[in-house]
């Protein structure tokens, strides 16, 4: 859980540092978050100043489901806007409100990044399928509003595969003659996957089957078909056919 913010304030300022501000003298308020690494950055400066600091509210309370891409800390390495890596951490995609939060592994409470100062970040994950999960900006997103979200690379040959994730809070929705006795409110995931073609072209693949990579790709349709035939015992998971993207399109 994100602690709040009444004691020590973190944030990434500048290439390879996190600076740790005191600010238990300081008068804290519970203001919504925004997504703005922006403000995160302001909130830290406010506190230097012997100002007004904010917590991070609970917006997410009671609600069933997780806003993170990945509900557990898993270790990380975040690469900056320039190109340098800061020193590892544990961290947090939420992908409601596109922030990062991370943490020391010897240490319970987080901070908020200024996301807007990071290009794309690794996950160590040991005990998935991927021990490795890297993630970076959306740069050729079809909308330009979604640029600035972070996907997963899930393959990267000549042809990329990237994984969006997306989430919404559906409502409860009990009341009325014809409500669907829904009692609670929950996050959604909605996950899409983008196949990017060596000329640029982006294609969206709403549901991940061997059929749509084949016809997303059409020069890989044959290869992808004999592969999968030769592997019979390969199954339809996006582990499987990522490892048949990766025989078909292997890294160069």
């Amino acid at each position: 859980m994100i602690m709040n913010y009444t004691a020590t304030f973190w944030v990434a300022l500048t290439a390879g540092l996190f600076v740790q501000v005191a600010a238990s003298h300081a008068q804290v308020s519970q203001v919504p978050t925004n997504g703005s690494g922006v403000m995160a950055q302001e909130n830290i400066n406010s506190i230097a100043r012997g100002g007004q600091g904010y917590t991070i509210d609970t917006r997410y309370q009671g609600l069933v489901g997780s806003p993170y891409a990945i509900a557990r800390w898993l270790p990380a390495v975040v690469t900056t806007d320039h190109d340098v890596k800061l020193q590892p951490v544990l961290l947090k995609y939420d992908v409601v409100q596109q922030l990062l939060y991370a943490r020391q592994p010897a240490r319970t409470d987080s901070m908020l990044l200024n996301e807007n100062r990071v290009k794309s970040f690794v996950l160590t994950d040991a005990t998935g399928a991927v021990p490795e999960r890297r993630f970076r900006r959306f740069a050729e997103a079809p909308e330009p509003a979604q640029g600035r979200e972070f996907v997963e690379v899930l393959h990267e040959g000549k042809y990329t595969v990237l994984k969006q994730y997306q989430k919404k809070i559906e409502r409860a929705d009990y009341k009325g003659a014809y409500s669907q006795d829904k009692r609670y409110d929950e996050l959604v995931t909605k996950e899409t996957y983008y196949l990017l073609q060596p000329d640029g072209k982006v294609v969206p693949i709403n549901k991940l089957t061997l059929k749509a990579l084949q016809n997303a790709a059409p020069e890989l349709a044959a290869k992808l078909k004999s592969e999968a035939d030769r592997n019979k015992s390969m199954g339809k998971s996006e582990a499987d056919l990522m490892t048949l993207m990766r025989v078909v399109d292997p890294a160069s």
